[in-house]
């Protein structure tokens, strides 16, 4: 069984006897509603954020407002683990040890947010990353979510994206230091190009971040070999890859005799608890 059915597998059983959910949702598939045992009926969607940040969440003046996506109702949104990951260190003033996991030296002030638009893209639909932080006037970090994602975005090679690529991202390439010159082929670039439209956001200050489960290896290698033949040395040094197992157990250590440590013990029994039936799964037949 692969990753992503194994996560949904998990989930299912999730639903069924945490959340309490017995109901199947669905979702639009050429024209008919499929039903999946890993997802909430959409009446129900508001329960894919964690009980214990849930309420606070989804009162507070400016989170709430937050553009919800198409599939949220899904238990594998990769929206939805970003909220229940970040959102908790928001309400706790505990976003410096996401900094001290990147080993990106810590402010007072940090500015956080979800789906932050680019500031650089001059497009009427611009990147939008899915967590953000501003550590200070000229230092941001853009965070990209996955879960069980197969892979990273690649684009058509259209007139809409060829006219995206030369009016938007091939200006932002020609001046950028931080990524080899091939991503200023059009063709290098579409195939590439979910990659491309967050990596172009590295500067002299700002990181750009890829977190998803290290088991997730379609991502892992995408993102290992972003790393390795796309950007320069420059590029590298202000890239991080941050295994989202990794920096659970970072934070389960470091939260011991807070709210906080048993929150994200709450966080891994939904998120990454296949882990025990993966590693099974993986072993080799007696």
């Amino acid at each position: 069984m692969g990753f992503r059915d194994l996560v949904c597998k998990h989930l299912a059983q999730y639903k069924a006897n945490v959340i309490g959910i017995k109901e199947n949702g669905t979702f639009p598939y050429r024209g008919k509603d499929i039903s999946k045992p890993h997802i909430l009926p959409k009446i129900h969607s508001n329960l894919n954020v964690l009980e214990q940040y849930r309420d606070q969440f989804f009162k507070s003046e400016y989170y709430s407002k937050e553009k919800i996506h198409r599939f949220f109702h899904h238990l594998n949104s990769s929206q939805a683990l970003c909220f229940n990951l970040f959102y908790p260190l928001i309400a706790e003033n505990a976003c410096g040890l996401f900094l001290q996991f990147l080993e990106v030296e810590p402010k007072d002030n940090l500015i956080a947010r979800f789906e932050e638009e680019s500031h650089i893209e001059i497009a009427a639909r611009r990147t939008s990353f899915d967590f953000y932080i501003q550590v200070a006037l000229a230092n941001k970090i853009f965070v990209e979510v996955k879960y069980t994602e197969r892979g990273f975005g690649r684009a058509k090679n259209d007139n809409e994206h060829t006219n995206k690529f030369d009016q938007t991202y091939l200006p932002l390439v020609n001046k950028s230091s931080f990524l080899v010159s091939r991503c200023q082929d059009k063709k290098f670039f579409l195939e590439h190009y979910q990659i491309l439209r967050n990596l172009i956001h590295i500067s002299n200050t700002d990181y750009v971040v890829f977190l998803f489960p290290s088991a997730n290896s379609v991502v892992y290698e995408e993102a290992r070999d972003a790393r390795d033949n796309i950007l320069t040395d420059a590029g590298k040094a202000k890239f991080k890859i941050v295994l989202l197992d990794e920096f659970v157990l970072f934070l389960e250590n470091k939260c011991i005799g807070t709210p906080l440590e048993a929150y994200y013990k709450s966080f891994r029994k939904k998120y990454l608890r296949y882990e025990i039936d993966f590693q099974q799964s993986a072993k080799p037949n007696a």
